[in-house]
């Protein structure tokens, strides 16, 4: 095996590593991460080998580590890194697979900048047929980024299924597995992984190979979260016939992407079944909506290693989707609402409702425990309202325009606004002497409710 680029990719051991593992000699450093340290190492017949210790030895991480290893056996070798030994029986477990001599892309990129032309399609057409070959093994890799996919002299490997397993195992329910940036909606919704947030992983890190920018990054977990939910990247740098795949592949809605294996067969086959982008209503820009939808006390419940956290942000169920929805799903009476107003009259607020309203509402985003204060200025006749919102975060204002009226409640849009606001729609129905009130954003992922009264 080639050697040529060893030298830029380990770094020395240090005192506290190890000098040997099993009958395996340990010679530097490759990586490091959340679940452990890869080592380069020489085999007892002077073969280069790639061995992860596990920075742990308990129970759990002994299972994950079988997992592991039941995973890797099912996927093609072309793809992977092929696992040579293991040893999971004793005081300091670890795994030796065969070493890919090439950097990972985040390595190639960081040093080198974006790929082009051959290089990139070479990359898109390897990784996604890499992907697929892991969906047909059962596997769900979690954990698609720019640091597990390595470049070697024979083309792209798709490594690291330290936290893959199979399909219909046991799914964790403390959060999510993953590095925030290549997380899917879905999954940031609570909902497990599954082949479709292998596709949008796979899709961000095609885009950060060609922009040498990670399409969700930023400089906050939350942050990033949140431009995951709401921000379509840029893919003016792709060719032509491969924007409309990684966009499909990039949709909100994991009903709208292509599967892995439809991915690699319109690479191959141009010719062949189209591969379309889904409709979206979301924003081209992550906004705000008062306070950052993820701020708050996120910090205090994730727990980040190098490139893999644990979150769950929204307890209710259901998926998030590309289109905007129409109706609020709080709790509120089961009665019949009646257009007042005729569609020839035109759209107005009714006097009933005019006033000036304030009051506090609380999020289904468990990560937003503290809430915000709602304003909103009601007059008789008008069209649209001004509205606005505070916390301790940030301060978002507007204008929202009537959609609807009926007996008792009224809907609006709401859109950017002033503040950059997240899109979304807002009900106000009246119950007596308050006003409850109900926003929602356009993918429908998080929900704010609260009573509203006349200041």
């Amino acid at each position: 095996m080639s050697t040529g680029n060893v030298s830029a990719m380990v770094t020395p051991l240090t005192p506290d590593d190890p000098a040997t593992l099993g009958t395996y000699r340990l010679v530097g450093r490759l990586g490091e991460g959340g679940q452990g340290v890869v080592y380069l190492a020489h085999s007892s017949e002077g073969e280069q080998v790639a061995v992860k210790l596990l920075s742990t030895g308990d129970a759990e991480t002994r299972a994950r580590l079988a997992r592991e290893l039941t995973a890797m056996e099912g996927v093609a070798s072309f793809c992977t890194a092929r696992v040579l030994d293991a040893d999971t029986a004793g005081p300091r477990p670890f795994v030796v697979s065969e070493f890919v001599d090439g950097p990972s892309l985040l390595e190639r990129v960081m040093a080198r900048g974006p790929l082009r032309g051959g290089e990139l399609e070479r990359l898109i057409v390897g990784t996604a047929t890499a992907l697929a070959a892991i969906h047909a093994a059962g596997i769900v890799h979690r954990d698609f980024k720019p640091a597990n996919v390595l470049l070697g002299p024979d083309g792209p490997r798709v490594v690291d299924f330290g936290i893959a397993r199979a399909e219909g195992a046991a799914t964790m329910t403390s959060g999510l597995i993953g590095t925030p940036a290549y997380l899917s909606p879905e999954q940031i919704h609570g909902d497990p992984a599954a082949p479709g947030s292998d596709v949008f992983a796979w899709a961000a890190t095609m885009v950060f190979a060609a922009t040498s920018v990670s399409p969700f990054g930023a400089g906050t977990v939350p942050a990033a979260m949140q431009k995951v939910l709401y921000a379509s990247p840029d893919l003016s740098l792709f060719p032509g016939a491969l924007q409309p795949v990684i966009a499909a592949a990039l949709s909100k809605d994991p009903a709208h992407r292509p599967t892995a294996r439809e991915l690699m067969v319109r690479l191959v086959d141009p010719g062949g079944t189209k591969v379309q982008p889904a409709e979206r209503t979301v924003p081209s820009e992550p906004g705000k909506r008062g306070r950052n939808l993820l701020a708050g006390g996120l910090a205090a419940v994730v727990a980040l290693g190098v490139g893999v956290g644990a979150f769950l942000l929204n307890q209710g169920p259901g998926r998030p989707a590309d289109t905007v929805t129409t109706t609020p799903q709080t709790t509120r009476q089961d009665v019949t609402q009646k257009t007042t107003q005729p569609p020839a009259g035109g759209l107005k607020i009714p006097a009933a409702f005019a006033g000036a309203w304030k009051g506090h509402t609380t999020s289904t985003n468990i990560m937003d425990q503290d809430g915000a204060d709602n304003a909103v200025t009601l007059k008789a006749g008008a069209t649209s309202a001004p509205w606005a919102e505070d916390d301790a975060h940030v301060t978002c204002s507007g204008t929202i325009t009537l959609t609807q009226v009926e007996d008792k409640r009224l809907t609006f849009t709401l859109g950017a606004n002033e503040g950059d606001c997240i899109p979304g729609t807002i009900w106000l129905e009246l119950k007596g002497d308050v006003l409850g009130y109900t926003w929602r954003d356009g993918p429908g992922l998080v929900t704010q409710t609260g009573d509203l009264t006349k200041s």
